[in-house]
């Protein structure tokens, strides 16, 4: 009695936690496949023509063992040749009508995975456009690149090949049995005796292709990230004889990705084997019971018919359902991988910038092409690095007026890029800190602020482009493409580097090497400069970009920049006495603090003030390497 009611209890428990896992596993779902239909949903016409035509496919699948059956029975039962000649032409038919089918679900279903792996790698793209400075601090390029690329085509196969074959599996399970069923029930009822053992195959297997799916893509990330950083760095890595060194790291994460790559294939290569097993043991029950019986008794317990011809048909459906079988492994396969390529690419999109535009953005913004005259002002100004304690800057407080030369020098560490970096917002600055012409920068549209700062950091990047080109990218939008030559000549010169580019086999046209690699350091920081300045910003921003060359053309520019029509404020920063000595204000930063603040002379003035140290020991290093010249020249 007492044992009863407690099975009584147990009953909705039980009820209850399979209700629930059920649930979770929905939610789970949902979250995992958000991707998967979204661009689905996208392109449902795409996709429902093609699943249409999968369907017409399907449907005339079933059509054959039976023709091939009534053609056996005809041949048996001595009937008509003409039968035997129509049954030929309507197989022809369902040929003709399956060849049809089958181009448009590979036009509709395919062509909806190639446009949605379009979509979402523009999206990804797009969204990597907009972060700030501080998600790169994190991250490495080579794991974003493999991201862009295989994550994406991972997701982008499973919306077409994946949903192909998904769908073929269950249309197969829709239309095959009910063929068979047709037939002779009993045989069918008899071939699918070990049906019941493929859920929990399938699910089994769902669980290690996931967990092992997630490893293979992390380890390809990390194996991409290492690819990007040694080739990047193969100078350097030249330059230390580390070949070898570089290339045994590369093959022990080539065979740690290799090993998580075969884990994978073990599961994923045993599973259609295994379901094709399961399904041969209908067969082996079809040829055992079912021969039998067509030998003893040609009418089964439902009274239909059982010939030769019939059991062949039968033979061949399940046959037929192998494929389904291996199908669903297939498709398991793509499922997993797009889900963990999936859970990569949503960590990054999830990811929001730092300084992204603000709704409370300034409410009028002039149209066209505009200047604002270039006032800087800094109010206790406060800055440590994202996700980091320490405060490279400490209440700064400075103005700077339009039209004024502002050049800041310290140590290395002083916090003088830092600073400068905040101008066109690279890193994201508290509100109430920084103001340009009275307004806060928070309150600037992110593109209109970058268009009126000109911003050139000693991190000197050129595009493997044309010089024309390279120069060119800082062209505004507005400005007449006619012009194009005279400006980026124009700013060329002002630069100190047009005579360099003229000595070029092909002038302007030369194409660059990567990051400018058939330059000098010298002519790369000038372009960088002169791509800064042609379109003409209202503050120019040099971040220690004359340290790579020498002090005649360091002059020359500097005057060339103070001479420029249009010219506005310029803030530099330098470790040069020679860079800074003519400007109208110098800034010395130490420990992330303003120090001291005057003109040369001024600062010169005193005697233990950090600028006089500063000068002195510079010279002494003049003096020093003059004397080594003298040395080597009398020797």
């Amino acid at each position: 009695m007492s044992s009863g009611v407690e099975n009584l209890k147990s009953k909705p428990a039980n009820s209850f936690a399979l209700g629930r896992f059920l649930r979770l596993r929905w939610e789970r779902f949902l979250e995992e496949s958000s991707f998967i239909r979204h661009y689905l949903w996208k392109y449902r016409a795409s996709v429902g023509l093609g699943l249409l035509a999968l369907v017409l496919v399907d449907l005339m699948e079933v059509v054959p063992p039976i023709l091939l059956k009534e053609s056996l029975d005809i041949a048996i039962e001595g009937k008509p040749l003409s039968q035997l000649a129509w049954i030929a032409l309507v197989y022809l038919g369902v040929a003709l009508a399956q060849a049809v089918g089958r181009y448009g679900w590979r036009i509709y279903l395919i062509r909806t995975g190639i446009l949605s792996g379009r979509d979402l790698r523009a999206r990804f793209s797009r969204h990597l456009f907009g972060l700030g400075a501080s998600f790169y601090d994190r991250h490495r390029v080579g794991n974003l690149m493999s991201l862009a690329t295989s994550d994406t085509d991972a997701v982008r196969m499973e919306i077409g090949a994946g949903l192909l074959v998904l769908a073929d599996a269950i249309f197969y399970f829709a239309t095959v049995p009910v063929a068979m069923y047709l037939l002779s029930p009993q045989l069918m009822l008899l071939a699918f005796i070990p049906l019941p053992i493929i859920p929990w195959l399938v699910i089994r297997n769902e669980r290690e292709v996931h967990n092992r799916s997630e490893k293979v893509q992390e380890a390809l990330g990390q194996l991409s990230a290492m690819a990007q950083e040694a080739l990047a760095g193969i100078r350097v890595i030249k330059g230390f004889a580390k070949e070898d060194v570089q290339l045994g790291r590369f093959r022990a994460k080539g065979e740690e990705l290799a090993g998580l790559s075969l884990r994978l294939a073990r599961v994923q290569t045993s599973f259609g084997p295994t379901l094709d097993f399961t399904m041969s043991l209908g067969l082996v029950l079809l040829l055992f019971v079912g021969g039998k019986q067509l030998i003893d008794q040609p009418v089964d317990a439902a009274g239909a018919a059982v010939t030769l011809g019939t059991f062949v048909a039968f033979q061949r459906y399940i046959q037929k359902m192998v494929w389904p079988m291996a199908a669903i492994g297939v498709a398991l396969s793509f499922y997993q991988r797009a889900v963990s390529s999936s859970k990569r690419l949503k960590a990054v999109l999830n990811e929001s910038s730092d300084v992204s535009d603000r709704s409370e953005v300034m409410a009028v913004m002039p149209k066209g092409a505009w200047k604002t005259p270039g006032g800087v002002e800094f109010r206790n100004l406060g800055f440590r690095f994202p996700g980091n304690s320490i405060e490279v800057l400490k209440d700064v407080s400075l103005r700077i007026e339009p039209g004024e030369r502002v050049a800041f020098i310290g140590a290395i560490g002083a916090g003088k890029s830092a600073l400068l970096s905040l101008l066109p917002r690279i890193y994201a600055v508290s509100d109430g800190m920084l103001f340009i012409d009275g307004i806060d920068v928070n309150r600037w549209p992110v593109e209109e602020l970058r268009r009126q700062v000109g911003f050139v950091s000693q991190d000197v990047f050129l595009f493997s482009e044309t010089v024309s080109e390279n120069v060119a990218f800082g062209l505004c939008e507005w400005m007449e493409r006619d012009s194009e030559k005279a400006v980026v000549e124009k700013a060329t010169q002002l630069a100190a580097v047009h005579d360099d580019v003229v000595g070029l086999i092909s002038s302007y046209r030369t194409r660059l090497g990567e990051r400018g690699i058939n330059l000098s350091g010298g002519q790369k920081q000038r372009l960088s400069i002169a791509r800064a300045l042609v379109k003409q910003p209202s503050i120019l921003v040099l971040d220690d970009v004359l340290s790579s060359v020498d002090v005649q053309t360091e002059e020359k520019i500097l005057q060339g920049l103070r001479s420029r029509p249009g010219r506005n404020t310029e803030i530099v920063a330098a470790h040069r006495i020679s860079t800074v000595r003519d400007a109208d204000r110098i800034v010395v930063l130490e420990n992330g603090t303003i120090r001291q603040q005057g003109t040369h002379q001024q600062l010169l003035a005193d005697a233990r003030g950090a600028y006089r140290i500063f000068y002195e020991q510079q010279q002494l290093k003049e003096d020093l390497e003059h004397y080594a010249e003298a040395v080597e020249l009398q020797t």
